[in-house]
């Protein structure tokens, strides 16, 4: 495909390469038809062959159309035609975008960052808006990082690659043994192969925050899969010291392990940052609310004494003055107190004639703090037992015994695609623990008629060198590459909305 080629759809020519990753090419193009320039994707042949991929593209690329929001790069077409070059016919698919003029917050941040709170707030709030609109849409965007986030000339955030991320993310995981997503920006139950959720996406545009307050990355690794366990299991470092406390409670909120504490959608987001221009500080995770609560164990008791005690633990309201117990009613309290004590000396009584013995070893045998036996909470792993199952059925075991699980696929030509090859940790593990699952996926068949670059990429180097997460060729600092796909590229170049993971 490229210059030259008949028009897509009798109506889409493309004009100049943008970019080159993993899932395609992203091609400037010109609608003939209404005249107007547009960014044009074209899907790479070996996805237009998997039937199952296509039907989820096709549906992702419907619920994208739906979408309308000044923070969202529209998506205006899409089609599949049947293209006849020199190795072929070959089936297409393709997207047509609005084409954004301008640059990915990634190359922006190469060239600036750290930025200014202010400015961050700007750029945060449209983005976190355009994700609203789609979680409200029921759309989770799955792959929010800085190439797929781009800014105009005036300053106009637009998100881009709504449904390619989504639907890309199912070929991903089997076909190429990466990690879910892009995992510099993945949230932990997306790296522990949880679904993904408003609040993932939230999690994401909380390390895109960090990014452009600090000048780094949240999380670093040698590779994607120590990056995705640290997403897991770690906290990042502390913020600069010179970034305002509302904007380090605010990024804490959206990057807490427990979804339930984060900002629930972007709106939710937008409003926080919204707040912090107003002054007052953003409250951080409610961790010790529920500490600070009495059990229902401990107030049962108290509830239940005898006694003065009784009143001092429950107190109903502020300290008022006794009442003299004078007249009548004094009279009635007292005879109602003296019943009361006799009441309880005939029981002490009653039950030592009912043991049979006199009353005063029924004192000495009465029973102290009833102590539960001590029982081991943990869970016994066996990982013997788990080796050379089905991968979906351990994950789905694991999970019910409460332990998260992170799955850490391996290419294998000698052990049956989708076989569980290792589990640890093994032995007695505490019930909401990270299990690291290895299995195996075959490898990818070899590619014929070059390219350029492959999803695996040569020697993967996130910062550089002969591969990248993505494919293409290049990688994150620069080139054509990026680091997962979509409309828009972290790698280099004055992005647009047609740059392509």
């Amino acid at each position: 495909m490229g210059p030259g080629t008949a028009l897509l759809g009798g109506r889409y020519e493309l004009r100049s390469l943008l970019a080159t990753g993993g899932m395609g090419q992203v091609w400037r193009g010109r609608d003939t038809l209404l005249d107007r320039d547009v960014a044009v994707k074209v899907l790479r042949s070996e996805y237009t062959r998997d039937r199952s991929f296509l039907e989820r593209f096709r549906a992702e690329a419907r619920h994208t159309a739906a979408l309308s929001h000044p923070n969202i790069a529209t998506l205006h077409d899409y089609g599949e035609t049947e293209a006849v070059g020199p190795g072929g016919g070959e089936h297409v698919a393709w997207l047509v975008m609005e084409l954004v003029e301008g640059e990915s917050l990634a190359d922006l941040l190469a060239r600036e960052s750290p930025l200014d709170p202010a400015r961050v707030a700007g750029l945060l709030r449209q983005a976190a808006a355009g994700l609203g609109a789609a979680h409200e849409a029921g759309v989770v965007h799955r792959d929010v990082k800085p190439g797929n986030v781009l800014v105009r000339p005036d300053g106009v955030v637009k998100i881009t690659d709504f449904g390619i991320a989504w639907s890309a993310s199912s070929v991903a995981l089997t076909g190429t043994g990466q990690v879910v997503g892009t995992a510099h920006y993945l949230s932990p139950e997306q790296a522990s192969g949880g679904p993904a959720t408003p609040a993932s996406d939230v999690y994401a545009l909380g390390l895109v925050a960090y990014e452009c307050l600090a000048g780094r990355r949240a999380f670093e690794g040698e590779n994607s899969v120590q990056v995705a366990l640290k997403q897991i299991r770690e906290e990042p470092p502390p913020l600069p010291a010179g970034v305002p406390a509302p904007w380090q409670a605010l990024v804490g909120r959206a990057l807490a392990k427990d979804p339930a504490r984060r900002p629930a959608d972007g709106d939710a987001f937008r409003d926080a940052v919204d707040g912090l221009s107003g002054g007052p500080g953003v409250p951080g995770p409610a961790r010790a609310a529920t500490a600070a609560m009495p059990a229902a164990g401990a107030v049962a008791p108290a509830a239940g004494a005898v006694g003065p005690a009784a009143t001092r633990v429950l107190p109903s309201g502020p300290p008022r003055a006794a009442a003299p117990s004078s007249g009548r009613g004094g009279r009635r309290r007292g005879l109602l107190l003296a019943v009361l004590a006799l009441l309880a000396v005939a029981a002490v009584i009653g039950v030592a004639l009912s043991s049979g013995g006199d009353p005063t070893p029924a004192t000495e045998q009465t029973p102290g703090p009833v102590t539960a036996p001590i029982t081991d909470p943990r869970v016994e792993v066996v990982a013997e037992d788990l080796v050379g199952r089905p991968v979906a059925v351990v994950q789905g075991e694991l999970a019910g015994q409460g332990f998260a699980v992170a799955l850490v696929p391996v290419e294998r030509s000698d052990v049956p695609d989708g076989q569980v090859t290792a589990v640890a940790p093994s032995g007695p593990v505490a019930p909401g623990s990270t299990l690291t699952v290895t299995h195996a996926v075959a490898p990818p068949p070899t590619e014929t008629g070059g390219g350029n670059g492959s999803e695996e990429g040569a020697d993967e180097d996130e910062g550089g060198g002969n591969g990248n997460e993505g494919g293409g060729n290049g990688n994150e600092g620069g080139g054509n590459g990026d680091e997962g796909g979509g409309n828009g590229n972290e790698g280099g170049g004055n992005g647009t909305t047609g740059r392509d993971g």
